[in-house]
């Protein structure tokens, strides 16, 4: 039996040129039935940069910038779903499942292989920038570690 593709992570870095992606997974979405589960990864700060902030602010007014660092990306999400959905109506309406957002917290490759797990990913999608060569193999890229290390298929959507 062919494998289904029952639920789609999009692995969406909130970029402005993640349109072309976004509509990619929504055909992929409608063809197959499959619920969209579109997520961001709030990747943590270094511990240098945690030790200064705790030094000037209090545990709570940490946590309170925390929170609402996540709901404006929440926001976010939401704001470019909603758009998104009210500028393809006709091809949106063939969903079975209004395609969820979630954000999570960790190094992104990680978070994002994380939650496919969590979430019952059959299939991630994600952007991938150009980098340089040297960038290539100094830092390495997000979808080359997702690529490299997924249990599920990765799609790879370029963005320029």
């Amino acid at each position: 039996m062919l494998p289904k593709v029952s639920t789609i992570l999009y692995a969406c870095d909130l970029d402005g040129k993640t349109n072309q992606a976004m509509e990619l997974v929504m055909n992929l979405a409608i063809a197959n039935q499959a619920k969209v589960i579109i997520m961001h990864a709030m990747e943590p700060i270094g511990a240098q940069a945690a030790n200064m902030i705790h030094n000037y602010m209090s545990e709570k007014t940490v946590k309170a910038m925390r929170d609402e660092a996540e709901a404006s990306v929440q926001e976010r999400m939401q704001k470019h779903l909603a758009d998104f959905i009210e500028t393809h109506k006709e091809d949106m309406a063939q969903l079975e499942q209004t395609p969820e957002t979630v954000v999570v917290h960790g190094i992104p490759a990680d978070a994002i292989q994380k939650a496919a797990e969590k979430l019952g990913a059959d299939m991630i999608v994600m952007n991938s920038r150009t980098h340089s060569r040297i960038g290539q193999m100094v830092i390495g890229s997000t979808a080359n570690k997702v690529v490299h290390h997924s249990r599920v298929p990765v799609l790879v959507v370029p963005i320029h």
